[in-house]
C-alpha cells in the first residue's frame, strides 16, 4: 500500500495586481508582527511589545501612517499615556503572561482597522498588468519598497512626523526653537496642527519648563504626555485627510515610473 503524496504547501505570499495594496499589507504586518529596523527610527513590532515609552511612542505614530489615522478605533492616544493600564504592559521590561496576552488581544483587534484602512485605499491602488517598459506588478517586491502604500508623500509625512517627535522627545534650548519647532508642524500635520497650541504651551509654565528641560527623566514623561495629548490626534488627522496622489517611481532594484 503506497503512502498518500504530502499536499503541497505554496509558502509564496498571495499577491494583487495592484502593488501598492501589497505594500500596505506588507507595511501593517511588520507594524504588527515583524517590525521594521531599517525605518528611523525603527518600528518595534506590537506583538513582541517595547523597549522604552520612546519606542512606543514612535510605533504608535508609525501605526498611524499604516492604518490611515485609524489605530485609535482599537488604542486611543490616551490609552498610551503613562498609568493608564495600557503602556505598561506593552513595554517589555513588564512581560509577563498578561502583558503578552495583552498585546496579542491588541495584534487581532487591530487587523480590523488595517483591514478599513486597505478598503479605504483600494480605489487609489490602480491595477497594473505590464507597462510600457515591459514590467508587472509582479516586479514590484513589498519587502524592498520604502515608501509607505508606494506614495512619496506618506513616506513625507511619515518622516516628518517621525523627526518632529525626535526633536520633541529631546526638548529644546530655548523658546525660540521651541516656537519654530511648533511652528515646523503646520507640514508633519498636513495643515492640521492644533490652534494656539504655543500659547497653550507658554500658559503652561511646568509644561513650557519641561519643554525645555533636556536633562531630566520627569521632563521627559511631560513631553511623552504631551506628545501623546496635544500633538498625536493631529497626527492622525493628518493620515486621514492627506490625498497621496502622486505614485512612486521606484520599487527596490527596480528603477522608472511604474503607476500601481
Amino acid at each position: 500500500m503506497t503512502e498518500a503524496a504530502e499536499p503541497v504547501v505554496d509558502e509564496e505570499v498571495p499577491r494583487t495586481t495592484r502593488p501598492a495594496l501589497d505594500v500596505l499589507d506588507r507595511d501593517q504586518d511588520r507594524l504588527l508582527y515583524e517590525g521594521d529596523p531599517t525605518r528611523e527610527p525603527p518600528i518595534q513590532p506590537l506583538s513582541e511589545g517595547f523597549d522604552s515609552a520612546f519606542y512606543a511612542l514612535s510605533w504608535y505614530q508609525a501605526a498611524g501612517i499604516r492604518t490611515l489615522g485609524h489605530v485609535d478605533r482599537v488604542i486611543e492616544p490616551a490609552d498610551m499615556l503613562p498609568l493608564s493600564g495600557l503602556l505598561e504592559k506593552l513595554l517589555t521590561v513588564d512581560d509577563d503572561r498578561q502583558s503578552v496576552y495583552i498585546r496579542r488581544r491588541l495584534v487581532e483587534k487591530l487587523d480590523d482597522a488595517c483591514d478599513l484602512a486597505y478598503r479605504q485605499f483600494r480605489e487609489r491602488a490602480g491595477e497594473r498588468v505590464e507597462d510600457a517598459g515591459g514590467e508587472t506588478w509582479k516586479d514590484v517586491d513589498p519587502d524592498e519598497e520604502s515608501n509607505p502604500l508606494m506614495r512619496p508623500a506618506f513616506r513625507q509625512l511619515d518622516q516628518g512626523q517621525a523627526a518632529a517627535l525626535l526633536n520633541l522627545w529631546t526638548g529644546f534650548e530655548d523658546r525660540e526653537t521651541l516656537g519654530r519647532w511648533v511652528r515646523s508642524l503646520s507640514a508633519p500635520t498636513n495643515g492640521e496642527k492644533p490652534s494656539g497650541l504655543l500659547d497653550e504651551i507658554v500658559a503652561s509654565p511646568p509644561l513650557l519648563e519641561a519643554l525645555l528641560d533636556q536633562d531630566e527623566q520627569e521632563a521627559k514623561v511631560t513631553r511623552y504626555r504631551f506628545a501623546m495629548s496635544a500633538v498625536m490626534p493631529s497626527f492622525l488627522s493628518a493620515a486621514r485627510t492627506l490625498s497621496g496622489g502622486e505614485r512612486t517611481d521606484s520599487s527596490g532594484p527596480t528603477h522608472g515610473a511604474f503607476n500601481s
